[in-house]
């Protein structure tokens, strides 16, 4: 079946800065430039977010909400007087900030000047090529203030990513923009989240993967296993029983909850540490900023 093509509506927002009360993050506050995300991953457990708009959340990867206002808003945000410019604001949240739309809105460039202008301390998380083209915004950011680009890969495997990360950009031109974002001067971190049990989490797999990231130039890594928080259950599962069948026993053992089963994510966690500190990318000191923002 042919998938729908991306409807983008257009909308002015009063607010872009939302807070992000999870402890272990290294960041209180974050914008999104878009609402929904057309990388249409089938792990992604951020579709409920369109049930806010009053939508429904299969619209998710193809009604897209652009914010023409975003830069304007956030200007005045980060211009009150109560606001510290020292507290780390991540783009993107829950959605991806360098997403197809992006080509032709702008809308992430436009918030990029307002952070730059304010000397504000900045997360960007993408697993988009097109960040390389705002490397002139990014540099600045990164001399004048603090600057950390978390970029997603979370395998190395691309008949694998074409499976389950339909529209994002290949494996090849992700390692390919850590190396440029890297040579910039630019912290850069990768997530490699999430982690498929028994398909791209085995020993040689986890090997390549992070000597791949110390090789181009990652700061830092950091691996966790999937989760089927939200409606990623459904789509996952449909996944597994379509290539790979004989793992869909495994999958419900390991599962009962949303969450991987703990002494199974504990060894892959345990064996994926040694590797990070093989590799040397254990620099998680430089994810963070003068403060969170509490």
């Amino acid at each position: 079946m042919k998938e729908p093509k991306a409807i983008y509506e257009h909308t002015q927002v009063k607010t872009m800065l939302h807070r992000v009360n999870v402890w272990f993050l290294p960041f209180r506050w974050g914008i999104n430039t878009y609402r929904g995300c057309e990388h249409n991953c089938i792990y992604c457990n951020a579709r409920y977010t369109h049930e806010y708009l009053g939508l429904p959340t299969g619209e998710f990867a193809y009604k897209i909400i652009v914010k023409d206002n975003a830069a304007e808003m956030l200007d005045k945000e980060l211009s009150r007087e109560k606001w510290d410019k020292k507290w780390t604001v991540n783009l993107s949240t829950v959605t991806d900030p360098y997403q197809p739309a992006e080509r032709q809105f702008k809308i992430t460039r436009e918030v990029l000047k307002v952070f730059l202008k304010h000397h504000n301390v900045l997360m960007v998380t993408t697993k988009s090529d097109l960040i390389v083209r705002d490397l002139d915004i990014l540099s600045e950011i990164a001399q004048t203030g603090f600057l950390n680009v978390v970029l997603t890969i979370p395998m190395i495997n691309e008949d694998l990513r074409r499976k389950i990360e339909p529209k994002a950009p290949s494996i090849y031109k992700r390692v390919e923009i850590l190396n440029k974002i890297h040579s910039a001067g630019i912290t850069v971190g990768i997530t490699a989240i999430p982690l498929l049990p028994y398909i791209s989490d085995g020993e040689k797999d986890l090997e390549k993967l992070i000597k791949t990231f110390a090789e181009n130039g990652a700061d830092y890594v950091i691996l966790d296993m999937l989760n089927f928080r939200e409606e990623a259950r459904g789509r996952v599962m449909e996944f597994i029983k379509n290539y790979y069948p004989d793992l869909v026993p495994e999958y419900e053992k390991l599962y009962k909850t949303d969450y991987c089963d703990k002494e199974y994510a504990k060894q892959i966690r345990k064996h994926a540490n040694k590797l990070i500190k093989k590799y040397k990318v254990d620099n998680y000191d430089k994810m963070f900023s003068y403060r969170k923002g509490e």
